[in-house]
């Protein structure tokens, strides 16, 4: 994935707002950066999996996949 689309996501995550769903967020952060739709998709696609295969929600998904790239 792209160096912008994870920043992208942890931008999402900073900038919450009380009643935003993730797809909004990150929606939002990803036309900040110019990204594609394309790109939005490939975050959501790999957070979306990995709440199904960690059994989290999407929020929780989204910052676990943050931390893990924050650490490499």
């Amino acid at each position: 994935m792209k160096a912008e689309s994870w920043c992208a996501l942890a931008t999402a995550l900073k900038k919450r707002r009380r009643d935003d769903s993730l797809e909004r967020a990150v929606g939002r952060e990803v036309r900040k950066v110019e990204l594609s739709y394309q790109d939005y998709m490939e975050i959501m696609e790999m957070v979306r999996a990995h709440a199904r295969k960690h059994k989290l929600d999407d929020w929780e998904s989204a910052q676990q996949i943050s931390k893990e790239q924050e650490e490499q």
